[in-house]
């Protein structure tokens, strides 16, 4: 579940400050860059999660982990053969926010 402005919704949003709210919906907005290239072909996912490591970073978050993952297995892949969920984790300030994306292309 998301909020209005597509944050992952969490009891934790409430401690960022306006300025880093507006910067961690850089996760969302990467995550779905990311699953419109995979849908345009892009199945490599180191390039992938450079795409959003890039996006979270400019934006001035630390990268906790990125990962894509089987949906079935839960098992890390380097190539999107069948559907996947793409997972981050990031700190904004003293915030680390969780989300995930399903990818099925």
């Amino acid at each position: 579940m998301r909020d209005n402005d597509g944050l992952a919704m969490s009891s934790r949003n409430v401690h960022l400050s306006p300025e880093e709210r507006e910067k961690a919906l850089s996760i969302n907005r990467s995550l779905l860059r990311a699953k419109l290239s995979a849908e345009k072909g892009q199945v490599n996912c180191r390039e992938l999660r450079n795409l959003v490591t890039q996006a979270v970073d400019k934006a001035g978050g630390r990268i906790d982990y990125v990962e894509i993952v089987d949906q079935e297995s839960l098992e890390v892949v380097e190539e999107i053969k069948s559907p996947v969920v793409f997972c981050i984790a990031a700190w904004f300030g003293k915030v680390r926010l969780i989300d995930n994306m399903e990818i099925n292309i």
